[in-house]
C-alpha cells in the first residue's frame, strides 16, 4: 500500500481511501506500509492492537471526517475490509 498525494485521489474513491488510510498506519500507527497489502490481516499481520484501534478510529475521522463504531471495526478482519467500511460511511457528495 503506497500512498499518494490525497489532492490525486479524492478521499471519496477507493483508491483515495487506500491512500488515506496507508498514510494513517504510517503515520499515526508507525507501520511499514511497504509490507501491508489489502490482504493483511488487521491484528495478525499489521499488528494492531486495542490501543491502534482506539488511535485509528480518531485519525480516520479527522482525516477522512467517516466515524467508525466498535461495531463497524470488529467486522473488518483484513485492510481491505477496513477501506470498505470507510468508503460505505463517506458521504456520496464529498
Amino acid at each position: 500500500m503506497t500512498p499518494s498525494h490525497p489532492a490525486s485521489h479524492p478521499a471519496s474513491s477507493p483508491h483515495g481511501i487506500g491512500a488515506a488510510l496507508a498514510e494513517i498506519l504510517r503515520d499515526d500507527l508507525r507501520v511499514d506500509v511497504a509490507r501491508i497489502t489489502r490482504d493483511s490481516r488487521l491484528i495478525d499481520d499489521v499488528g494492531l492492537d486495542s490501543v491502534a484501534f482506539a488511535i485509528g478510529m480518531v485519525a480516520i475521522e479527522d482525516k477522512l471526517g467517516v466515524t467508525l463504531t466498535e461495531e463497524d471495526l470488529l467486522t473488518c478482519d483484513t485492510v481491505g475490509d477496513l477501506e470498505s467500511a470507510i468508503l460505505a460511511k463517506v458521504p456520496a457528495d464529498r
